[in-house]
């Protein structure tokens, strides 16, 4: 079975062909079993790369393009090259990422070696401090994981 939180569909915009490499890129991951449109197409993020190639006009088209699409689908116009658009398309993965899972707040007792190891090596550890011989703990993890969390270690949603 194939599993990804995200896929980045990194395109180069600057060939000749790059909207027949975008349907033969589709293409594969539907043989894959990956419905790029499944979701509302959350799951795959568009890298539209190597807009370094282009004049500031022909950026600026590109840029129009990018923004007719729709919301649900949007392409990221970057540059592995010279790291342009990098820091927009990162912010957009940690969203993506962000969106599917659960911020929960807990407290583990510090002599609990098991309990905070699996808790690192299976949710994102956001914040943790040691006060009084327990862990006061803020952790993000998928829906997967998450009532394990809960019932395991008596995790409440976190309150921003």
């Amino acid at each position: 079975m194939l599993e990804a939180d995200l896929i980045l569909h990194v395109r180069d915009i600057s060939h000749e062909d790059a909207e027949a490499q975008e349907r033969d890129v589709e293409a594969v991951l539907r043989q894959l079993g990956i419905d790029p449109d499944a979701d509302g197409g959350q799951r795959i993020i568009e890298v539209w790369n190597k807009i370094d190639r282009f004049d500031p006009e022909e950026r600026a088209n590109l840029r129009n393009i990018a923004a007719r699409r729709p919301p649900e689908r949007p392409a990221f116009l970057a540059s592995a090259w010279n790291g342009e658009g990098i820091d927009e398309l990162l912010a957009a993965i940690e969203d993506r990422l962000a969106a599917r899972r659960m911020t929960l707040d807990l407290s583990i007792d510090a002599s609990d070696g098991a309990g905070i190891s699996w808790l690192h090596r299976n949710s994102e550890v956001l914040d943790k401090k040691l006060h009084d011989g327990r862990f006061d703990m803020t952790v993000r993890v998928d829906e997967t994981k998450r009532d394990i969390v809960v019932s395991r270690f008596d995790a409440v949603p976190h309150v921003m």
